[in-house]
Parts: C-alpha cells; structure tokens; sequence
C-alpha cells in the first residue's frame, strides 16, 4: 500500500488491521522515529513492553533472515499482539520480509506480529520500499520534511497548547529555519514555549521575532545568512565581519562556501524564472520563502547579478571547495579569497536602473 497525504494521516490515527508490515522510510529521522514510535503504541500500547516489543537492527535479519518470523509471529505471555521494530534498514531485509508477507498465516488470523521497519531516504527503485507500496499486507509510509504550510500549523498547536501566540514575522522564520527534522522542530518549540514561560499574562504571551531569534536562533547559521548577503551584496567590510564571526564560531570553511553557494543557486533560480515570468515570479519560486528581513537584499541582487556572472560565482566556490580538501594551502584561506573574489563581481556588476 502507497501512503501519501492525507491518507497517512488517516492510516496512522487507524492502520488497517490487514497490514502487518509498515516501512516508515524518509530523510527526516525524526519524523520516522516519531510515527514508528506511534505506530507501536497503538498496537502493543506500551513501547517499553519487552513481552511485546522487540527491537532488532536490520542487520539481525539480514545475518539470519528466519529470525524475522520467528521475532514477528511469537505469541506474547501477556496477550495482545507483537510488535517487531527493526532500525536502519535497507534493501537488504526486502527478500526476508516477502517470504514472512508470504506466509502470513499468524498474521491471517489477527494473532501474529506487527513489523515496523524503520528506514532511511529510500529511493523509487529500492526492493524494499516497492514491496512495501505493492503487497497487499504491507504499507510504505514516506517522511520527507513538513511542508511550510504544516509546519506553522505544528508551531501553532504547540505553542496554543502553552497559551501563546505568534507573531506573523516570528512564524515566517520558523519556517524559514525548521522543518528539516520533526524531533528538532519539536524540541525547539518546546524550548522557546518553555522561554515563554516567564512572560506575563496579556500581550507579552505572544512570541515575538526577538523572542524566537534569542531561544531559537542558531548565531552560527545567523552568521552565515550574513555572509552570504554581504557576499551577493558585494559588501567587503560586511564580509569580513561576517566571515570572521563564522570562523570564530567554528564553522568548518567547506560549511561557509557551500552555505554561500545555497545562496547564489537560490538567486540563479530566480533569476531563470524571472527571465521569462518576471522578477517577482521568480523570487515566489524560492523554497523557503527568502525571510522577510532579506527580502529587500535578495530582490536587488536578482536584478543586479546576471546570468553568466552567477555561473561564474558558483564556479568559483565549486573549485574553492576542492582545494579546501587538499593540504597544501589552509582551507580557510581559500575559502575567504574566493568569497572575496565574489564579492569584487558583484561590486562590478551595474546596479539596476530605475523605471
């Protein structure tokens, strides 16, 4: 069974008692955890249950594939039905967890065990994940990232539930910044909740851009977002300052140039669509939206950079990244002479005329 959308909601508030195998697969880790960990409680209703609970690495099956049905269809001393979690799992397992599918006999008669395979990024053509899409007994269950729109209402719920609120250009940055992990995202709204804890009743109950900025904010990742503008802006002083704070911070010189380099993709995006369906269409384009405080930023180096002079930009942190692997020049040299070298293109370049 294919899961997708709505319909994994409606699986995960109520599986379908034919399936007895679901593959919860995705490159958001936390997300898999997270419903695998549901999922499990909703059959054995306690996760820590040794009687109805196992857990195994994928590499327990894939060294002995009979020991899955052995794990899966063993009959729990205190009732209700098994459930078998396996972790990091891969194609490897496809061949044993077809043959248990198979036969499935316990599993017919609603007494056998309940496999939840918990799996990393698997891509279409993966053995596992298609058994899991097409056998009748099985469901492949995606996590990929929370989507803006499902994210804010994530925020939301969370902080409703402690009696906040949240203000427009606070939310935006949330969105701008999580997302990536569901247990990250999860774990920074209760840090900021419980920031918000101390606030007293009335107007200071809603979060602020400043309160999410000083609970929330990674200063490194600000640092970086700084860069990458005084970059883009052709901005030497603000480079160096920026730069500096990076380095200082420990962020490793490949980490800079390729956070720089997310930053001058994103403009040649918009630059291609803006091309044929205006500026404004193109900067709509970018996922996340481009946060509202660089927005002004971002607008003016569309225009400004042109097409040849992005492809150069990216060239250049292209080979400035190789030679930040090799050992005969200090990696942070490198890096900070090709952004320089940026930065010198985009002072060139002549800023767009008005009307």
């Amino acid at each position: 069974m294919k899961l997708a959308g709505r319909a994994i909601d409606r699986f995960l508030a109520a599986p379908d008692p034919a399936v007895v195998a679901v593959v919860i697969y995705g490159p958001d880790e936390g997300l898999v955890r997270e419903r695998a960990e549901h999922l499990t409680t909703l059959v054995a209703e306690d996760p820590k249950d040794p009687f109805r609970v196992a857990e195994l690495p994928a590499s327990a099956i894939e060294s002995d594939p009979a020991r899955l049905a052995d794990e899966a269809d063993q009959l729990p001393m205190t009732g209700g039905r098994r459930v078998l979690r396996l972790r990091e799992a891969g194609d490897e397992i496809a061949t044993a967890l077809m043959s248990w599918l198979d036969a499935g006999a316990a599993a017919a008669r609603g007494s056998g065990g309940v496999v939840v395979i918990e799996a990393g990024d698997l891509g279409p053509r993966s053995g596992l994940r298609k058994l899991a899409e097409t056998h009748a007994r099985a469901a492949a269950l995606p996590c990929y990232r929370d989507e803006i729109a499902t994210l804010q209402t994530l925020a939301r719920e969370k902080l409703r539930a402690e009696g906040l609120t949240i203000a427009p250009e606070a939310m935006q940055w949330l969105a701008t910044h999580l997302g990536s992990d569901r247990a990250v995202t999860l774990a920074e709204l209760d840090k900021l909740a419980l920031y918000m804890l101390g606030a007293p009743a009335g107007a200071a109950r809603r979060v602020e851009l400043a309160d999410v900025l000083a609970v929330v904010g990674d200063s490194a990742e600000l640092a970086l977002d700084d860069l990458a503008y005084a970059v883009g802006d052709g901005e030497l002083p603000a480079l160096e300052r920026a730069a500096q704070r990076s380095f200082a911070e420990g962020v490793q010189p490949i980490a800079v140039l390729r956070a720089v380099g997310r930053h001058f993709l994103k403009l040649q995006l918009a630059k291609g669509v803006a091309r044929e369906a205006g500026l404004e269409a193109g900067i709509a384009r970018i996922r996340p939206p481009i946060f509202f405080k660089y927005a002004p930023r971002f607008r003016s180096q569309v225009a400004r950079w042109s097409e040849p002079m992005l492809a150069d930009a990216l060239a250049r942190i292209v080979e400035a990244d190789r030679q930040c692997k090799r050992a005969s020049v200090p990696a942070q040299t490198v890096c900070h002479a090709a952004l320089i070298a940026i930065a010198r293109l985009g002072r060139g370049a002549e800023q767009p005329r008005a009307g």
